[in-house]
């Protein structure tokens, strides 16, 4: 523990010195100043946990001197110790955070009683500060273990893709709604030479993909790669700020892979969507199919793992870390495309255009001409893999927006009935009662 007594005469800072019991507290170093300005000096050299002060002093009093260490010491405890009885320096004690208002001469047995609740005071709050601090440290030692759970049940059933994504958002600190967002996926096959490389330390392959595609993202400011723990070998990454330029951040988050682990990466990529659970998702959908794609031509396969099996100066050199905006990186990006009609994801897809477009008056037949496929199809596979049929997922689309704009703005229900693609306002307040039991007034006021 370290003490500060702050006095102009030097008799005084001896008599302290004297009267304290030190005896009774841990081994204690006890500093002296000749006034205000020597003492901040000495606290922003040694940081002392109390500082025991004169109030009237040349070259920085005391008030000015409690008042600085308010604002840049705020732990440090302080005391007085004044020749002066007045009110008005025991007042500005109290509201810079002093203990005690002590008269000059001193009293031995009052400066001991107000030292030791000092002491006191400062081991409380010592522990205190330990206690949060280790708080702290096991928050964050836990911190990639939780995101990786919060973003996999992002992708996962819709039971936990609801809460996923309103604890998503404020970890992250992303306001709704999120705008534009995108996924990619890389996953490692087992037969891969990285994979053989780092057998027995698959943890550290892992931690060292994520970290340096986090790195390249900012930390979370423009995105974020997890271990999807739904998926065995697999590392998700989802872009939120940005999104647009995914692919050119991915081509960086590979240089940095070549650089770090001899060889660069393929990375499948979904399309652009909406908000950030189902756009998300969605996205991530595409990304699979595109990396299933990429995985279907074994000649591709062969010669990057020949040429990575290698291990040679000429192989690695073939893996080395690409300029970042080279053509040489995209290779191992792979776009979702969605050329094969009724394909893989196709009605995820259709899903995505809904949630996008839902503000618009939406048919069968708008949905069949976009994506090539017949009214019947779309009808009898889209239930199937959604759990309900078009209309119903358009209407709760509309309804679940509808729900946030009531809550979260005070627009009449005709104006928020025309945002979510109703025209006729009687109608919506139907529907939304056979939904929900309430009206939008009443869903309004009861929540």
């Amino acid at each position: 523990m370290k003490v500060l007594i702050v006095d102009d005469e030097a008799h005084v800072r001896e008599a302290i010195r004297l009267l304290i019991d030190w005896e009774r507290y841990e081994p204690t170093e006890v500093l002296e100043a000749a006034n205000g300005r020597e003492a901040v000096a000495m606290i922003e050299r040694h940081a002392p946990h109390i500082v025991l002060t004169d109030m009237i002093m040349p070259a920085g009093g005391g008030i000015d001197l409690l008042e600085w260490i308010s604002v840049q010491a705020p732990d440090t405890k302080t005391l007085v110790i004044s020749g002066h009885g007045d009110f008005d320096f025991a007042r500005q004690t109290l509201r810079y955070g002093g203990m005690d208002y002590l008269l000059k001469p001193i009293d031995a047995d009052q400066l001991n009683d107000s030292f030791s609740r000092a002491v006191q005071s400062w081991k409380t709050s010592e522990a205190n500060r330990r206690q949060l601090l280790a708080q702290a440290m096991e928050v964050n030692r836990f911190k990639p273990v939780y995101r990786d759970k919060l973003c996999s049940d992002l992708l996962g059933a819709p039971a936990a893709r609801e809460t996923a994504e309103r604890e998503l958002a404020g970890e992250f600190g992303l306001n709704e709604p999120a705008g534009t967002v995108r996924s990619a996926v890389v996953r490692l096959s087992e037969n891969s030479p990285l994979w053989h490389k780092y057998a027995g330390r698959t943890e550290l392959l892992f931690f060292t993909l994520a970290n340096v595609a986090n790195e390249m993202l900012g930390r979370g400011s423009d995105g974020y790669a997890f271990r999807n723990l739904g998926r065995e070998r697999e590392i998700a990454v989802f872009f939120w700020n940005g999104a647009a330029h995914a692919t050119e951040k991915l081509n960086r988050i590979n240089a940095g892979l070549a650089a770090v682990l001899g060889e660069p990466l393929h990375f499948g990529i979904g399309g652009c969507a909406d908000g950030l659970g189902d756009g998300l998702r969605a996205s991530y959908l595409q990304a699979e199919e595109a990396l299933k794609q990429y995985s279907l031509q074994p000649a591709v396969i062969a010669a990057a793992h020949a040429g990575a099996a290698a291990g040679s100066k000429d192989a690695r050199s073939a893996f080395a870390a690409p300029e970042p905006d080279s053509n040489e990186n995209s290779i191992y990006v792979h776009a979702f495309e969605s050329g094969s009609a009724g394909g893989a994801g196709v009605m995820e897809e259709i899903a995505a255009y809904i949630r996008e477009h839902y503000r618009e008056e939406l048919t069968l037949q708008d949905l069949a001409d976009r994506f090539f496929l017949s009214r019947e199809y779309i009808s009898r596979r889209f239930k199937r893999e959604l759990g309900e049929n078009v209309f119903d997922y358009l209407a709760n689309i509309r309804l679940e927006r509808a729900k946030r704009l009531l809550l979260d703005s005070d627009m009449t229900v005709v104006r928020i009935a025309e945002l979510v693609g109703y025209q006729d306002e009687k109608y919506f307040s139907r529907v939304f009662k056979k939904t929900t039991g309430h009206t939008p007034n009443e869903f309004r006021r009861a929540f």
